[in-house]
């Protein structure tokens, strides 16, 4: 059974990790294209791909952590009791949750400093790629805290 936590933030991001996943395709295969079929290939494919791949990866996390299908090496969880395994468990949730959330409150500093940086192929305010590090915190330890609190409540 699929957990709804945000329902509106769920359907947001799963809507922006799509949409980023299919322009960085899109863009990708326009450069390979434009490469072997045209005279010219846009310069600004591969920085393009590169902020869609930051996106698509910084929003996603955080759906990861709500529908647990992160990647954890389990080994140690099967040698352990239950009541260690639920632990263990709570404890890796909330070192998650305090890691984003020094993430977040790290890097919005960084988005004002690097607000002057403009992205060489595409002009953008370098301001908007970190940004990505504010969203994967905000919304990591925002899904993670909520998956701590349901763990705690399932005794």
């Amino acid at each position: 059974m699929k957990i709804r936590y945000f329902p509106y933030l769920d359907k947001t991001l799963s809507f922006l990790v799509t949409t980023s996943f299919a322009l960085m395709i899109g863009v990708v295969v326009l450069q390979v294209v434009a490469r072997y079929a045209l005279p010219w290939a846009p310069n600004w494919t591969e920085e393009l791909a590169r902020f869609c791949f930051i996106y698509m990866v910084s929003l996603g996390a955080g759906l990861a952590i709500k529908e647990r299908e992160y990647v954890s090496v389990d080994t140690l969880l099967e040698y352990l009791s239950p009541k260690a395994k639920k632990g263990l468990e709570l404890l890796i949730l909330a070192l998650i949750v305090l890691l984003m959330t020094v993430m977040f409150f790290y890097s919005i500093p960084l988005v004002k400093i690097v607000q002057i940086r403009q992205s060489p192929a595409m002009g953008f305010t370098m301001s908007f790629m970190y940004l990505s590090m504010s969203a994967m915190g905000l919304f990591v330890s925002l899904y993670a805290g909520r998956q701590f609190l349901l763990r705690l409540k399932q005794g």
